[in-house]
């Protein structure tokens, strides 16, 4: 019996010491939470919420200012600056008049760019200085200029492009670039629109507008629900959308693993578990696959309309077991949502795990490295 203690030892030492490329299912249940040395609960996923609050990956709360801190007026401007193209057009009524030996009236002169001097050049008429001018102003210039070789002269001047007044939109937009302003008075939304939309769900985004020194951020979603949120933008404005869409990861004895982006709200466990490509069938134990969140833990708080509404202020370490050989567990994954930085664990038999032992000691002493050719 003496003589085969050293053999039960070294089962013992090998057993501890076993490789692995994870936690087995006894590490689970000795789990604590690093902040309070608590241990964290196991929970069978027939105990568990099944229909759990969603906390938005961009939650706010009522009394954040969010975009209305940029509020204003929109831009209206539209004097001329440097830059700016201008499509100018004269018309003459009379008989007698510029164009009487042509059968048309109008006269389409063409587009000008405003030099760096603020000047544009004009047939007809001349230079004309038109750096802070509104096109009704010059209308009333060229008019002044063809009196005297026109009857009755009128003139149409069109701003067709104000580089001055651009804003750029960039970020998780399908066509980013910097678009002008125009007199309708463009807001944050029709800038995104201008942009091609925003890539990702208005759930799953935020928007950012910079303001020369200022800049305020908000959700997507806020500013579809909320229009004080849909600002006006001024000239040299930046518009950023980002992403910021929920993710779980999936590691372990999964067919494919890593990190995956949903929709919030809208996957569930079992489609979860399919993005993940299912469990390998020589590597993982069914019985023991793993859920890890960290649980939202709300409470009531008053808001500025006096009316309670939840607020996340803490969270906790929860693990939900799922024994995959249990069919009643298939309906539950159809049920349980999938949450924003949940963990998917599939563990390795235990049979597995202890046969590493033997490739490992299977393996042949690994062999001297052929010389390069020519070499010394």
């Amino acid at each position: 019996m003496r003589k085969l203690a050293p053999l039960f030892l070294l089962v013992i030492l090998c057993a501890c010491a076993r490789p692995s490329d994870g936690p087995g299912a006894g590490g689970f249940y000795n789990a604590k939470d690093p902040r309070t040395n608590q241990p964290i609960p196991v929970t069978r996923l027939a105990d568990a919420p099944m229909t759990p609050v969603m906390a938005t990956p961009l939650a706010y709360t009522a009394t954040e200012p969010g975009l209305s801190v940029l509020q204003s007026g929109g831009y209206a401007d539209t004097r001329l600056r440097r830059g700016d193209v201008i499509d100018v057009t004269i018309l003459d009524t009379g008989e007698d008049g510029l164009f009487s030996s042509t059968q048309a009236k109008t006269l389409n002169l063409g587009r000008f760019t405003v030099d760096s001097a603020g000047s544009v050049t004009l047939p007809f008429v001349g230079k004309q200085r038109v750096l802070e001018s509104s096109p009704e102003a010059l209308q009333s210039r060229i008019v002044n200029g063809l009196k005297g070789s026109a009857v009755n002269p009128q003139a149409v001047v069109t701003v067709v492009d104000k580089p001055s007044s651009g804003i750029t939109v960039n970020g998780d937009v399908r066509s980013a670039g910097r678009f002008p302003l125009t007199a309708r008075k463009e807001r944050v939304l029709d800038a995104i629109a201008l942009g091609g939309g925003a890539s990702s769900a208005p759930s799953s985004a935020s928007v950012t507008v910079i303001r020369g020194k200022q800049r305020a951020t908000a959700p997507l979603q806020r500013l579809i629900d909320d229009s004080r949120q849909n600002i006006y933008l001024l000239p040299d404005d930046q518009v950023y959308v980002s992403k910021d869409a929920p993710s779980f990861t999936a590691f372990g004895a999964f067919k494919s693993v890593g990190e995956f982006e949903f929709e919030p709200g809208k996957l569930t466990l079992m489609q979860a578990f399919s993005r993940a490509g299912g469990l390998l069938d020589d590597r993982a134990d069914a019985s023991n696959f793993y859920v890890m969140r960290n649980q939202p833990v709300y409470s009531q708080v008053a808001s500025a309309s006096s009316a309670a509404m939840p607020a996340v202020v803490t969270t906790k370490p929860v693990i939900y077991r799922v024994d995959m050989k249990d069919v009643a567990n298939l309906s539950l994954m159809q049920r349980f949502q999938v949450m924003d930085g949940d963990i998917l664990y599939a563990s390795n038999s235990g049979m597995v795990d202890f046969a590493k032992l033997f490739t490992i000691y299977q393996k042949s002493a690994p062999s001297a490295v052929a010389p390069i050719p020519g070499s010394n």
